[in-house]
């Protein structure tokens, strides 16, 4: 997926490749007016690149311009299993419950996985696109727990791979590892589209989606 910067480099230089080409054939000769019919035309394309990076990106009627990337936007209910095991019973840990808010437009991806006791904010992430036509979104994070829990759960770093199920997508599962030489399962699914900032307010919300 091109970066921002260098879609708009491109449409930009494009437009402005245009915009000298149909000078040509008019039979104009080279001049600084030619920035008079440059400008407008430029800002045109980019006006049009930024409302297809914003928005346009995810209508159907555009979905092959965009590479038929997946939309990921909302808020997704999370389970996180653990290869931890409690050293006092020699039992694994319970599963985690766990929020996944995923921001997105045609050329940035975010995501911040909340639960209970942490945050995790990405600090690197990719949506790979397989020869099959399916995508992986590939991360590296780094996770702070509040600092009540930190005698017991340090800040780290670690990195996971997800699978994304469905077309629309209903579903992504992967897996996750971290420098704690932990690793675990990953699981999203039931998803809202609002964009929460805390974990209180998406298991409250996310709760009476799927009860409704």
């Amino acid at each position: 997926m091109l970066k921002h910067d260098q879609v708009i480099a491109i449409v930009g230089i494009a437009g402005l490749a245009l915009v000298v080409q149909l000078l040509l054939k008019a039979g104009l000769p080279p001049s600084a007016a030619w920035l008079d019919y440059a400008e407008p035309a430029v800002a045109a394309v980019l006006l049009a690149l930024w409302g297809f990076d914003r928005t346009l990106w995810h209508w159907p009627m555009f979905r092959a311009l965009g590479g038929r990337i997946p939309d990921l936007r909302g808020t997704w209910k999370t389970t996180l299993r653990s290869s931890w095991v409690n050293p006092e019973t020699n039992a694994p840990g319970p599963p985690i419950e766990a929020y996944m808010v995923v921001r997105q437009t045609f050329s940035t991806l975010s995501l911040r996985l909340m639960t209970a006791e942490s945050s995790s904010e990405l600090l690197s992430v990719q949506l790979l696109a397989s020869a099959d036509d399916t995508f992986r979104v590939a991360a590296i994070y780094r996770n702070e727990p509040k600092v009540e829990v930190r005698h017991r759960s340090q800040i780290h770093y670690g990195g996971l791979l997800l699978t994304v199920q469905g077309e629309p997508p209903s579903r992504l599962e992967g897996h996750y590892w971290t420098d704690r030489n932990t690793r675990g399962d990953i699981l999203l699914e039931t998803r809202d589209r609002q964009l929460f900032a805390r974990f209180d307010q998406a298991k409250s919300a996310l709760a009476d989606r799927e009860s409704s």
